[in-house]
């Protein structure tokens, strides 16, 4: 999330009034420390990512959301990246709904039935 508008907010808004759940695990906040260490990711959203405004929302998402410590370590051979399988084993873990993302990996899994979506695409069909 690097605006304050805009899909992936509002997304974050509606799981902050509880309308949607976030289902996260120790993996996530394991890549947030790393890309948060990116320049790039950084110098994105004109300045929103900030070191506190980082680990807050942080906090906020794990207060918020749907913490599984746990889940199975499958493998997923038609996931090219394997940085992406726990997202798939949280999913199953969960029994979630689907998985919302703008990795091209994970999207390209929809093609064999795997609920993945990016906000703009829950947007567009109504569902935010």
């Amino acid at each position: 999330m690097t605006s304050r508008s805009g899909p992936s907010f509002e997304l974050y808004q509606r799981a902050r009034r509880f309308e949607v759940i976030f289902i996260l695990c120790e993996a996530h906040f394991l890549e947030l420390a790393q890309v948060l260490t990116y320049d790039s990711v950084l110098r994105l959203g004109s300045g929103i990512i900030t070191p506190s405004y980082a680990f807050s929302t942080a906090a906020e998402l794990h207060r918020i959301g749907e913490y599984h410590d746990r889940i199975p370590g499958l493998d997923w051979p038609s996931c090219p990246d394997p940085k992406d399988w726990y997202l798939l084993d949280l999913l199953l873990a969960a029994e979630a709904d689907g998985i919302v993302s703008k990795d091209k990996h994970l999207l390209r899994m929809s093609a064999l039935g795997v609920p993945v979506m990016t906000p703009g695409d829950l947007k567009h069909q109504g569902l935010i």
